[in-house]
């Protein structure tokens, strides 16, 4: 993985491309979070189904409002996450800050190349990952709420039928 992304003023206005892994993929939930925090729903009409490559989900992170384990990025050769990439304008950094919990330090940006699966050249994109002094200390299981959205936002996004079978795999 490569450095954090810090915060500064020029990446804020940069467009970037936001890598959509977890419970951000499914549109209701992004949606009422929106809402909640004041913030318009991303376009997602130019969003593309996309994998990370040599990353697996880890679930060690704990979530008040998702009451359990949720899902962040680890390093895994010949593994992959699929997900979203979605093309975003400068000035909604602060939102994709917001949302994936890097404004409270729970999660950090790191710079990543995904591949789409429509196939083509890899696309540099920013993913979120926890902050290693937000870990738990061992894995659990994912909180059943959070993969029943990623469920729902894996299927809504055309991720392939492995990828949401091995979600599912993931139930209690």
């Amino acid at each position: 993985m490569s450095l954090p992304l810090t915060g500064s003023a020029r990446q804020a206005e940069q467009d970037f491309v936001w890598f959509l892994y977890g419970s951000s993929l499914d549109r209701e939930s992004f949606l009422a979070w929106a809402r909640e925090h004041g913030y318009l729903l991303p376009p997602f009409e130019k969003a593309f189904p996309s994998r990370l490559d040599d990353y697996r989900l880890g679930f060690d992170v704990a979530s008040r409002y998702w009451n359990g384990a949720v899902g962040s990025l680890l390093p895994a050769p010949g593994s992959r996450v699929e997900g979203l990439a979605l093309p975003m304008p400068g000035a909604a950094r602060g939102l994709a800050d917001h949302k994936e919990g890097a404004v409270s330090g729970l999660f950090r940006a790191c710079e990543v190349l995904v591949s789409p699966l429509a196939g083509g050249p890899k696309v540099a994109a920013v993913a979120y990952v926890a902050s290693p002094d937000r870990r738990c200390p061992e894995a659990e299981a994912p909180s059943a709420a959070w993969l029943e959205a990623v469920l729902r936002g894996a299927r809504a996004a055309g991720l392939t039928s492995g990828w949401i079978a091995e979600l599912e795999r993931l139930r209690r």
